[in-house]
Parts: structure tokens; C-alpha cells; sequence
């Protein structure tokens, strides 16, 4: 069966979420044009998390889930991988100005005394805190459209779709995925919340870390 028939079997499976009525109107003075788009990529990602959730449509949809910088590729057999520490391959410290820099202007960071350390390796910038005594690895990168990371996942990961307030965001726990940061090895990688802020995409990522935590900590950053 090729993909086409698959997605047509599929359709009738899944409970999509009813379309709005469209009516075109004029957006007054002041208001935010980007609520329309941000919801319209939410409802998507939120028709897709839905359709992982049918044993079939693994196989039927095309397997990949894209938000921002990130891509998520569900595979049958993950490619060899090996844990290591998340302060692996952060790249060389860099200040907060030379971070912003690096952003484009844009970088969200936890509200920490004293600031963790901010680190840079192939366009994106990432930090290592502690959370009730655990490590938590924040990373972003402005990309615009272009990808800045791979995750490969199998069908015992989960992906749900979330909201970090208004921003759309895909929260993946269950067993580890392995995921390609550039300029480094693949690694094993534990539960992950990934987030669209603007051309801003951002990655949180603990090995105990739950889904309250993850997105209270996105909530929180500054």
C-alpha cells in the first residue's frame, strides 16, 4: 500500500479538531497579526500529536514532525547511539552579548544567581542549571526556517502537542530518542520540550525531567 491510500485509510480514523468558519475581516489598529498563524500551527501539531496516537499512523503520515529549527523522524530502528553527559559538546563559554549576537537579537534565559554559564557550538547557544537538584539543558537557536537539530524517535516515544503560553511546543517522553546537534556525536536523549518563540527555537531537556516542570521553566524564561 503506498503512502497516498495510507493517509486516505488514515483520514476516517483520526478525530481532527473542526475547522473554524473562515470570514475575512479587516485586524484593527494594534492588533497581533501572529495569533492567527500561532494558532493554526498549534491546531496543526495538534492534529498530528493526535495521529500518533493511532497505531497505524506511524506507518501512514510521513513520519516526520517539524517545529521551528527541529525535526522529529520516527524510525523503526534507532541508529547506535551512546549516552553522555548533557555538558558534552556545548562548545566554547561565550558572553551574554555575544550571545545575543549570535541570536540575532533574541535569547531567553532562567532567572538564576549566579548565571550558568552561556556556551555556543555551531550557531547555537546553550546553558546547563540545576533544577531541584537536577540538570536541565536549555538550548536555542534562531533559524528562521532552517534546521539546527535532529531527533530520531521510535514508536515507543511520545510526542504531544503543548503550549509555552502562546508559542507552540512538542513535548517527548517515554523511552530515549537520539538527536543530532551540530557539530556533535549522536547521543541518547531523555524527555524534551521543544518550543517556537518567533523566529526562536528553543530545547529543554532532562533525564527525570516531567512535563509540569519543563513547561513551567519555559514559562519562566526571560
Amino acid at each position: 500500500m503506498d503512502l497516498e491510500r495510507e493517509l486516505r485509510a488514515l483520514a476516517g480514523e483520526i478525530a481532527w479538531p473542526q475547522t473554524p468558519p473562515l470570514q475575512p475581516t479587516l485586524a484593527p489598529r494594534g492588533r497581533d497579526l501572529r495569533r492567527p498563524l500561532i494558532a493554526a500551527v498549534a491546531l496543526a501539531l495538534a492534529a498530528l500529536a493526535a495521529a500518533f496516537a493511532v497505531p497505524q499512523s506511524r506507518a501512514a503520515i510521513l513520519r516526520f514532525l517539524h517545529l521551528g529549527g527541529a525535526t522529529i523522524e520516527f524510525v523503526s530502528t534507532l541508529p547506535r547511539a551512546q549516552e553522555a553527559p548533557l555538558s558534552s559538546n556545548l562548545g566554547p563559554t561565550v558572553s551574554v552579548p555575544d550571545a545575543r549576537t549570535l541570536l540575532r537579537g533574541s535569547l531567553l534565559l532562567p532567572r538564576l544567581a549566579p548565571q550558568a554559564p552561556l556556551h555556543a557550538q555551531g550557531q547555537v547557544v546553550s546553558l546547563l542549571f540545576l533544577k531541584d537538584g537536577q540538570e536541565v539543558l536549555l538550548s536555542e537557536a534562531n533559524t528562521g526556517s532552517a534546521v539546527f537539530l535532529k531527533k530520531l524517535a521510535s514508536s515507543a516515544t511520545n510526542a504531544t502537542a503543548v503550549q509555552v503560553g502562546p508559542d507552540p511546543g512538542l513535548w517527548l517522553s517515554g523511552a530515549p530518542h537520539v538527536v543530532f546537534f551540530p557539530g556533535a556525536p549522536a547521543r541518547l536523549a531523555g524527555n524534551v520540550l521543544i518550543w517556537q518563540h518567533g523566529t526562536l527555537t528553543l530545547r529543554l531537556e532532562g533525564r527525570n525531567l516531567t512535563e509540569a516542570d519543563a513547561l513551567e521553566m519555559a514559562a519562566a524564561l526571560r
